[in-house]
């Protein structure tokens, strides 16, 4: 029986939707091992028991599992951005094409809908545009570091469920060489000057967060350096010497707030070096079709894969069968680059955004493509279609949150006339649940289906789905 602090041997014969391995006792009783994989045999000790299910984590893999790699980050099982580093890349793709099936069969209800192998990344590793570090001055002690004196000063990532807690990343195997050569000479230099980091318990300190973008199609590179306040000697001195070792920078920014959310959201930007902001274009260069230039401003959101978001939005497009007489809308637009994508198949298209900072970068990026088609609006998704404002549009593309869409706009969607709804989506699970509101009035019926895995090494996939109306 299985009881908390108890020791087991486990057969992994599955993962959950967020990465764990799932064993099962007496063919029905799951229990969920974190850092098991498919194949594996363990023996685990039980750390956590419900009535219906159990958590645990591995003592020993008594047999691996044939699918199981070497982790190449030093950091793997402690810090919580690459979950899937030790699964064959293969095996990761098997894997997601899978989760987005069991959502949409067990939470939608779809059950006879073919749903095709998620598209995969040709750059499972080094494939991020973005990365985002945080200072902290309490740095997590791994098991090799507990020898050592304590240290106050770190500059990484999180360690899952712990606020504050900061391990200190010397190399991340989903950026670029580059920007983890910036990483550590970041650190060092502040670390050197003894520079204090902002905390959130005393509301006082200097250095906050470390963003790092980079183009993938277009050269160009932005370091962000966030910190409570500006400090003009300091900053340009660092972004000198950082630029004379990395000549790759095309510009440095230093990012200020005095807000105590520990969220990397500008309330003032000092450019220090070059134009303040970056570009980037879906496809490389020697791309023959329409390949717009979008702005990246230090707050600007962008997909972070890019060489993954020219498959997503081409898969949204071919789903949509655009043509040149048809009117779209794309809802949660954000910075436009679905609508400004779309522009030149068809008639016209209308984005729509609540987020006031997400309009101003589409307009921005309206006028760098000067797309004369393409008009955008700062309104609650649920007001706008609420208010009918979308008479002559005949088609809609949807790419909202995570938490998914409210079921007033889904009940407003169940009854709409487009002949199309596309719903693209980060979140198959809340995606698969709208899709049954949707379809609930049997107005609509899903098309297709396309994973596309933007997020190698991780649990997560991106999914499209196509609706289209059922004619009576």
């Amino acid at each position: 029986m299985l009881k908390k602090n108890t020791e087991h041997t486990l057969e992994i014969s599955a993962l959950s939707s967020e990465g764990k391995g799932i064993a099962k006792v007496d063919d029905k009783f799951v229990v969920f091992v974190e850092q098991a994989i498919p194949g594996d045999k363990v023996l685990a000790n039980i750390t956590r028991k419900k009535s219906n299910y159990a958590e645990a984590r591995i003592i020993e893999i008594l047999s691996p599992s044939p699918w199981r790699v070497k982790p190449d980050c030093e950091h793997f099982g402690v810090c919580g951005g690459c979950k899937l580093q030790n699964l064959d890349y293969e095996k990761q793709i098997e894997y997601k094409s899978e989760s987005v099936k069991n959502a949409l069969r067990r939470i939608g209800g779809f059950i006879d809908i073919d749903i095709p192998q998620a598209i995969k990344c040709d750059n499972p590793f080094y494939y991020r545009n973005k990365m985002e570090f945080s200072f902290s001055d309490d740095k997590w002690l791994e098991i090799a570091d507990k020898e050592k004196p304590r240290e106050n000063f770190a500059l990484g990532l999180h360690v899952p469920k712990f606020h504050s807690k900061i391990i200190d990343i010397n190399k991340c195997f989903l950026q670029s060489e580059v920007s983890n050569g910036i990483l550590n000479f970041t650190r060092n230099y502040f670390k050197t000057k003894n520079i204090s980091i902002y905390s959130t318990h005393t509301h006082s300190g200097f250095l906050r967060f470390l963003i790092i973008r980079q183009s993938m199609n277009v050269n160009a590179l932005m370091v962000n350096i966030m910190t409570y306040a500006f400090d003009r000697d300091l900053i340009e001195k660092y972004a000198r010497l950082l630029i004379a070792e990395y000549p790759q920078i095309t510009t440095v920014v230093n990012s200020t707030t005095d807000s105590k959310a520990q969220v990397a959201f500008a309330q003032k930007t000092h450019t220090l070096f070059g134009s303040g902001f970056i570009t980037e274009k879906l496809f490389p260069e020697n791309y023959s079709g329409f390949n717009p230039e979008f702005k990246i401003s230090p707050n600007s959101f962008f997909q972070t894969n890019t060489n993954q978001i020219g498959k997503l939005y081409s898969a949204a497009a071919e789903f949509a069968e655009l043509k040149k007489e048809d009117n779209v809308l794309d809802l949660y637009c954000g910075a436009g680059t679905i609508a400004i994508y779309i522009s030149d198949k068809v008639n016209k298209v209308l984005g729509v955004e609540l987020i006031p900072d997400a309009i101003e970068n589409a307009n921005e990026n309206l006028g760098f493509n000067k797309t004369g088609n393409v008009s955008f609006v700062t309104s609650d998704i649920k007001d706008f279609l609420s208010g009918n404002k979308y008479g002559d549009f005949n088609k809609v593309i949807l790419d909202p949150p995570r938490s998914g869409l409210h079921p007033d706009i889904c009940e407003v969607l169940s009854v709409s006339h487009f002949e199309k709804i596309i719903y693209v989506s980060c979140n198959p699970g809340t995606q698969s649940r709208d899709l049954k509101l949707i379809c609930g009035k049997e107005n609509f019926r899903v098309d297709n289906v396309q994973p596309v895995d933007m997020f190698p090494q991780t649990y997560h996939i991106e999914n499209v789905v196509s609706l289209i109306r059922n004619e009576k």
